[in-house]
C-alpha cells in the first residue's frame, strides 16, 4: 500500500463509534511514513480519536449523520434513515467542494462516507460492507441494496475492501463476498491499529477480563452499564475501555477499572494478556482481534443486523456468542471456568 510522490490526502471516516477511525490508523501511518501530508476530517468521537493519534496533522470538521437505532424493528430503522442518508450524501458531496478550495488536496480517502468523491481528484472509498444483511422476510431486498451501494461506489476511482480475498478465511463473509464486486474494488487485507505495534514490555497490571465498549450512542452507554453491573458483582479483575477519546478519566470501583481510552499499544497489551475479552461484534473489533490472534465473547448490538450476522458467522472461529438480553454473571462464570481449565 505504498504511496509514491508527495501528495496531500484528506482522510475522513464515518463517525459510528471508533471502528472506522481506528482501522484507518495504519493507512495514515503509511502515508506519513511516505512523506505525504495528511488532513484529518470527520466528526465527533471519530475525529477526536484521530486528532489524539495524529496531533501533528491538520484537521477539518465535516458534520456526520447522527443515527439512533432501536433494538427492535430493523426494517423500520432502515426506512427511517434512508431520507437522512440521502441528504447526508448530498451534503458531504457539496461540502467537499469547499474543502478542495481551502486545501490543495490530491487524494480523498473516505471510510464509509458515501458523498466524499469528486471528479477532479483521486477518490478512494473504504468499506467491507457491499451489501446490507436483512431479516429473512426481507432477504429479497438485499440484492437491490447491494446494487445501490455498488452504483455509489462506482463514482470513486478505487474501492478498498479491508478483508482477505480468500473467502475461506474472510472476516466479513457475505458482506464482501456474496455478490460480484464493483470493477474498481480490490481486497487490501484486514486493517488494524495494532498491525504496526511491536510486542510491548509487560505493564504493571494484568486483567482477568477486558471489555471494549464501542458503537454509537445510546447503545454504547447502555452496553457499558450492563457489563459494569454484572462484573462489579464478581471477583474478576476487570478493565473496561469505554471508547470515549476526548475524556481522560480513570475510575476505580471495586474490582473494575474504567478508562475512557488508552494508547493503542496499551490496548493491544491488555487484550493479548486477558483471560477473557468481551466486546461487540463490530467489524473493526474483529480485525483487531484477528491481528493479535485472540478470540472473545461477542455481544452484537441489538437491531444492528450487520453485527448480528458477523457474530453468527464467527461462531465457526471459536468465538463465544450471546445476545445482550441474555448476558449474566452465571454465563461469564462458566466461560471463565472453562478457560481456567483449558
Amino acid at each position: 500500500m505504498k504511496m509514491s510522490d508527495s501528495k496531500t490526502y484528506l482522510v475522513c471516516p464515518l463517525n459510528w463509534g471508533l471502528g472506522h477511525a481506528s482501522r484507518i490508523v495504519p493507512i495514515i501511518n503509511q502515508l506519513l511514513l511516505d512523506k505525504h501530508k495528511v488532513i484529518l476530517c470527520g466528526d465527533g468521537y471519530a475525529l477526536d480519536y484521530l486528532i489524539n493519534e495524529f496531533p501533528q496533522c491538520e484537521n477539518e470538521t465535516l458534520k456526520d449523520l447522527s443515527i439512533k437505532f432501536s433494538p427492535k424493528g430493523t426494517i423500520l430503522n432502515l426506512l427511517k434513515i434512508i431520507p437522512q442518508i440521502t441528504y447526508q450524501i448530498t451534503y458531504e458531496h457539496f461540502a467537499l467542494k469547499g474543502l478542495l478550495k481551502k486545501h490543495n488536496i490530491d487524494v480523498i480517502i473516505s471510510d464509509n462516507r458515501y458523498g466524499l468523491w469528486n471528479k477532479s481528484i483521486h477518490s478512494i472509498f473504504i468499506t467491507h460492507q457491499l451489501m446490507v444483511k436483512l431479516p429473512k422476510p426481507f432477504k429479497a431486498f438485499e440484492y437491490l441494496i447491494h446494487k445501490l451501494i455498488k452504483s455509489i461506489i462506482k463514482k470513486y476511482n478505487e474501492c478498498w475492501i479491508p478483508d482477505y480475498k480468500n473467502e475461506k478465511i474472510s472476516l466479513s463473509g457475505e458482506l464482501a463476498h456474496k455478490y460480484k464486486l464493483p470493477s474498481n474494488a480490490k481486497f487490501i487485507g484486514p486493517l488494524s491499529r495494532f498491525s504496526s505495534i511491536e510486542t510491548t514490555t509487560p505493564l504493571d497490571t494484568n486483567y482477568d477480563i477486558v471489555t471494549i465498549i464501542s458503537g454509537p450512542e445510546p447503545s454504547r452507554s447502555y452496553f457499558e452499564t450492563i457489563i459494569s453491573n454484572i462484573l462489579q458483582n464478581s471477583d474478576y479483575k476487570t478493565l473496561i475501555i469505554r471508547g470515549i477519546p476526548d475524556n481522560n478519566e480513570c475510575l476505580q470501583h471495586k474490582n473494575i477499572t474504567k478508562v475512557s481510552s488508552l494508547p493503542s499499544i496499551e490496548i493491544k497489551y491488555h487484550l493479548s494478556n486477558a483471560k477473557l475479552i468481551i466486546c461487540r461484534s463490530g467489524y473493526s473489533t474483529l480485525m483487531d482481534l484477528d491481528s493479535i490472534k485472540r478470540k472473545g465473547l461477542l455481544i452484537p448490538t441489538p437491531g444492528q443486523t450487520e453485527q448480528e450476522y458477523l457474530a453468527e458467522y464467527h461462531k465457526k472461529d471459536e468465538f463465544h456468542i450471546i445476545a445482550q438480553e441474555k448476558i449474566c454473571l452465571n454465563y461469564i462464570n462458566n466461560l471463565m471456568r472453562n478457560i481456567n481449565q483449558s
